[in-house]
């Protein structure tokens, strides 16, 4: 199907404003479940150096959130607010969106490596019987318990998530619990009739909304799916194409393009998988910034850290930084500020500090002596002593302040 001709015209600028503000709305919202609603996914990721991927993406968007009150909303309401599935990798997913996921459930079923009839009957009896139950609890004894290769029983149970015939809507000590889905997906969810188009072209809709204005790639990026088929249920959906320079074929929300933009929010780091920033093409072009995670690679290689996120302050990114937790203590082992950043650079990245060590339940920032060039160093050093903290004292724990104690673990 040929896609209609463009309704618009926007300039790069308006094409930025329009993300920022669909994926990052300048009041936030109100709640977890509201967030949730409003992206879709929110990406899973195990690394606890500074928060786990979930909490940062949902405190950047729930105000006055901290990642307890994140994990408190999603695991003790009294329905399951979201499921875990591999939408953009294994993500959040709200449970109002579990009909939709119906094409990955089916192509599941037909993978080669999907579990027997009578591994599946193991492992969903003893669910049945035993109830939601951790992967610890479901492997054999001489099975790895972590690492990349997985154990025949780890392949087997994500299978069965992936299938929709288990299914995780809690955690229990940071473990997800997996339980027969029938069981903990509420019935007027509980459906694989949608066809795979149907299904595709609402989460396309979806995916556009909390894109803002997106090309045909960032949007099948959204939800791993093919880009020809992206393509094709384009035109079905309630998006409208735009014409962006120096962009390929784009779509719009057309709510977005009648939405007055309210000015900027807040300076605020965004998590490494914050879906603003997912997909690096889409990133370098909207703000001329590459992004690299660098937590996999060997230190010696690493050119930026190891949990390193990035610093949106008035529309733009305008640094990074690689943050860690330590006793109470939000710690800056390592700063890059953009040769755009600007006169106000400190400031916005304190502001961003500090709102960070607040969702992640930290007293003080501690800006280590080497994360920076030395008039950098000065530079944030004088913006963290600038306002003083609700107790009354500098939030700012120096390297030679610092009491050595044992490092909590995450």
């Amino acid at each position: 199907m040929t896609a209609p001709a463009p309704e618009a015209e926007l300039s790069p600028d308006e094409a930025r404003a329009i993300a920022i503000a669909a994926a990052l709305p300048a009041g936030g919202t109100p709640t977890v479940t509201a967030a949730l609603a409003h992206l879709h996914i929110v990406q899973l990721d195990g690394i606890s150096a500074l928060a786990r991927a979930h909490q940062l993406t949902l405190t950047a968007r729930v105000p006055e959130s901290t990642i307890t009150t994140v994990d408190d909303s999603l695991n003790n309401s009294s329905l399951p607010i979201a499921f875990d599935y591999p939408a953009h990798a294994l993500s959040l997913v709200p449970i109002t969106d579990w009909p939709l996921w119906a094409f990955r459930r089916r192509a599941t079923r037909r993978h080669p490596q999907y579990p027997d009839r009578h591994a599946r009957s193991a492992f969903l009896d003893r669910i049945a019987r035993d109830g939601p139950l951790p992967m610890r609890n479901l492997r054999q004894n001489a099975e790895p318990g972590t690492g990349w290769d997985w154990s025949p029983t780890k392949m087997a149970v994500e299978f069965l998530l992936w299938s929709g015939e288990l299914a995780s809507t809690r955690r229990a000590g940071g473990q997800r619990l997996f339980d027969l889905a029938e069981r903990c997906i509420p019935g007027r969810h509980f459906t694989d009739q949608e066809s795979d188009d149907v299904c595709l072209t609402r989460l396309l809709g979806h995916a556009g909304k909390a894109l803002g204005v997106a090309t045909v790639d960032d949007l099948a990026d959204y939800l791993r799916i093919p880009t020809p088929v992206t393509a094709r249920l384009l035109p079905a959906t309630r998006l409208v194409p735009v014409r962006v320079p120096g962009w390929a074929t784009a779509w719009a929300d057309p709510d977005a393009l009648t939405r007055t933009l309210r000015p900027y929010r807040e300076p605020v780091f965004l998590g490494p998988f914050d879906n603003l920033i997912w997909y690096r093409p889409r990133t370098l072009r909207l703000f001329g910034f590459t992004q690299i995670f660098e937590a996999y690679k060997p230190a010696a290689r690493r050119r930026h850290g190891y949990y390193v996120c990035p610093l949106l302050a008035d529309g733009r990114l305008i640094g990074r930084a690689d943050l860690a937790r330590r006793d109470d203590n939000l710690t800056v082992l390592q700063v890059g500020l953009e040769p755009h950043a600007g006169q106000d650079a400190a400031h916005h990245f304190v502001h961003a500090c500090r709102t960070l060590a607040a969702a992640t339940g930290r007293s003080h920032i501690e800006l280590t002596g080497g994360a920076t060039d030395p008039a950098t160093v000065v530079a944030l050093r004088n913006a963290l002593d600038t306002v003083p903290s609700e107790r009354g004292r500098s939030p700012l724990a120096s390297e030679r302040e610092a009491t050595p104690r044992r490092t909590r673990r995450s």
